[in-house]
């Protein structure tokens, strides 16, 4: 549960950034909506390559569908912003969280 709580809050904060560079343009934001979507990029294919790193995000609890609404807000923002490379990293954050969700739910699903 704490876990869980811990990946909201961060989770929330990223996508208070992304509204407020949304908003103000701020080139510091931007830079720091870099560094995170690339640590965050990386982390996803670094998610693929070792298994345990799967095992461990195996045990994560928040709802898939919390994921979906973060990255479709996140998305459209940054497509509003307009900042299409970043929302286009987004996008590739996206759709390798919804890859590694279903690969998820196979594994636990009942064979």
């Amino acid at each position: 549960m704490t876990r869980w709580l811990k990946d909201v809050i961060l989770d929330v904060v990223a996508l208070s950034l992304i509204i407020i560079y949304t908003i103000t343009s701020n080139t510091v934001l931007e830079i720091i909506l870099w560094v995170y979507t690339v640590l965050l990029l990386l982390g996803k294919v670094l998610y693929f390559s070792f298994n345990y790193l799967q095992k461990k995000a195996d045990t994560e609890q928040v709802p898939p569908i919390f994921y979906h609404f973060i990255y479709l807000v996140s998305v459209s923002a940054l497509i509003f912003s307009p900042n299409y490379y970043l929302a286009a990293a987004w996008l590739v954050i996206w759709i390798l969280s919804a890859i590694a969700m279903v690969k998820k739910q196979k594994k636990t699903s009942p064979k």
